[in-house]
């Protein structure tokens, strides 16, 4: 019973503890049964209304802004994301080929950064909750979960011959350690980028 100015969510709480109090104290089997009924009726109305629930109290609720940044990603896209690097500037020259080269490493920041978003947001307490709780969840619920689950071990972010690395497979001090490296190393090779700009636009 953490401090909150959820008010309505509070009292639900102390009504379902005072009707389990009830239940344990009581020495009458049939009062016990009415009691014990009564208290799990109020949890599945209580449940019915989760998306009101305060945050850590609900499945998906440390995925909102997770699950927020993806809708966005997913509502936008340039007019040049269908060209390759080349296509770009034999097109529309320089600075459309910069834009291309720009979109190309921002958007593999901005996936490492949301996989890392999920990997650190307890998604394996959402897996707990599809594991365990499967039938209380709605199929959008299930939906989500497995996805984000599937795209956070599946969508490999270091290939090399020796190794395939995704986001979800690393220990969290090590995730940190090659997030930041990777993401050091696209904003170097969008530097490069702007030089080769400068020589290719004569001012």
């Amino acid at each position: 019973m953490e401090p909150s100015v959820d008010t309505l969510g509070r009292w639900m709480a102390h009504y379902i503890a005072e009707l389990i109090r009830k239940a344990e104290e009581t020495d009458d089997p049939d009062m016990r049964s009415k009691v014990q009924e009564k208290c799990c009726e109020t949890i599945l109305k209580l449940w019915e209304h989760r998306a009101m629930l305060p945050r850590g109290a609900r499945p998906l609720a440390n995925l909102e802004g997770v699950l927020l940044a993806i809708e966005k990603f997913r509502g936008e896209q340039s007019p040049w994301s269908v060209f390759s690097r080349e296509e770009a500037e034999r097109v529309g020259g320089p600075w459309i080929w910069f834009a291309k080269v720009v979109e190309d490493i921002g958007l593999r920041m901005c996936r490492i950064a949301v996989l890392t978003a999920i990997a650190e947001a307890s998604l394996g307490k959402e897996k707990r909750w599809l594991q365990e709780h499967k039938e209380m969840l709605s199929e959008e619920e299930i939906k989500i979960i497995q996805a984000l689950d599937s795209w956070l071990s599946e969508e490999m972010i270091w290939q090399s011959e020796q190794q395939r690395v995704s986001v979800g497979d690393l220990e969290p001090s090590e995730r940190t350690r090659r997030v930041f490296e990777e993401i050091q190393a696209s904003i170097e090779q969008m530097k490069s980028s702007f030089e080769l700009l400068l020589n290719k636009v004569k001012c």
